[in-house]
């Protein structure tokens, strides 16, 4: 994957204020800026490309026998994304740390309504049960959550049969 500057189209900052317009139209944006995996990787892409000024998270994707870094927006709610593998939408795919090759942990619980489950990218290095952005495993399907530390705990609670 490239990351020059030149070939991103995502880095100057007026094309990028037109496809966040909508984001912003909430009266705020919420942008990631610490993302971390499981075993506390760091997933934030500092070196790599930048969405608006902002580098992306990285995660490495497996689809059948197609594999491939995929550098995610920072921007909550903005599908865009940069990545050099021709992955085929409405496929669930596998998620993993680039760093160390883990895989991202499943949500339980949370499932999409095309049949993907729901990973954890947790926003604190205390990980386990806080606060985290829900992504889905389906290639195309751009839904993701950011949830709150109660909202984990009631997910957890509800599947127990608990809540």
């Amino acid at each position: 994957m490239s990351d020059k500057k030149e070939s991103n189209p995502f880095a100057s900052k007026s094309s990028t204020q037109t496809r966040l317009q909508d984001l912003s139209d909430k009266g705020y944006v919420v942008v990631v800026t610490r993302a971390f995996g499981p075993g506390g990787e760091e997933l934030i892409a500092k070196d790599g490309p930048e969405f608006s000024g902002e580098p992306g998270v990285k995660l490495v994707v497996k689809q059948g026998d197609l594999e491939g870094e995929v550098i995610l927006s920072p921007y909550y709610g903005d599908p865009s994304k940069m990545t050099d593998t021709e992955f085929e939408a409405g496929k669930p795919c596998e998620l993993f740390c680039p760093e160390s090759g883990q895989e991202l942990e499943k949500i339980p619980g949370m499932s999409t309504e095309d049949g993907g489950d729901f990973y954890a990218i947790y926003l604190s290095p205390q990980l386990a049960n806080g606060e985290m952005v829900a992504v889905n495993n389906i290639w195309g399907n751009t839904k993701s959550r950011i949830l709150s530390e109660d909202e984990v705990l009631l997910i957890f609670a509800e599947k127990e049969g608990k809540a």
